[in-house]
């Protein structure tokens, strides 16, 4: 038996989650929004965290302490960086990193910590085997809408495909504790385009039910 913790920011992205549990129980510790039961043969933890890195490493520790989960998977939306990426395309994170955070040394690297976090190798092959994207994920503590944000992110991580505001908080708990790791986001924008905004205007009726049916596929 599995014990499976999955992270996501916002209660959109939660209510499709929870309709898989059996034996479902609800509880809220601080802001931290916890629905746990079965799915199949798995012990099922779904937390809704809140939005940013602190709210996502807060719930991180607070669901590793309490459940000692197998792997923790982080999900939700994203904004691409780079053409390749379109609206509704989901994507799993090969490595993640910080792209607001400066040490002195390297930017991007907190003090004493590696510049990328990595995945589980066997969930990451997992979720490309379901049909999500590889990505390079960059995390920081601000919604990116303008070209010239996108521009300074790809200054400090040219190779970086999706900007969010939590995945790498949730990758560094993780690596801090030693358990397994993956992100899967759906695409919501494109930051710096013509009309970003416009591209949000139908984005929560359909993509809950994509990323829900990935994410159905890969936990089996």
């Amino acid at each position: 038996m599995r014990k499976i913790v999955i992270i996501a920011a916002m209660s959109k992205e939660i209510a499709l989650l929870a309709s898989l549990l059996q034996d479902k129980k609800e509880e809220i510790i601080g802001n931290i929004h916890i629905f746990s039961g079965k799915h199949n043969s798995d012990e099922l933890t779904i937390a809704q965290s809140g939005i940013g890195k602190v709210c996502a490493a807060t719930a991180t520790v607070e669901l590793i302490h309490r459940f000692s989960p197998d792997i923790i998977i982080n999900t939700g939306a994203a904004g691409s960086l780079t053409p390749k990426l379109k609206v509704m395309d989901i994507v799993v994170g090969r490595q993640c990193a910080y792209y607001d955070v400066f040490c002195g040394e390297e930017e991007g690297r907190v003090q004493d910590f590696p510049l990328y976090f990595y995945p589980d190798d066997n969930w990451l092959k997992r979720a490309a085997s379901c049909g999500a994207q590889s990505a390079f994920i960059t995390s920081g503590d601000r919604f990116v809408s303008t070209k010239s944000e996108v521009e300074h992110i790809l200054d400090i991580h040219p190779s970086a495909d999706v900007v969010d505001m939590e995945t790498t908080a949730i990758a560094q708990v993780c690596y801090m504790y030693k358990v397994p790791f993956l992100s899967l986001r759906i695409i919501s924008d494109t930051p710096g385009v013509d009309n970003h905004e416009a591209q949000y205007e139908h984005f929560w009726e359909t993509a809950g039910e994509q990323s829900f049916a990935l994410l159905q596929r890969i936990i089996g």
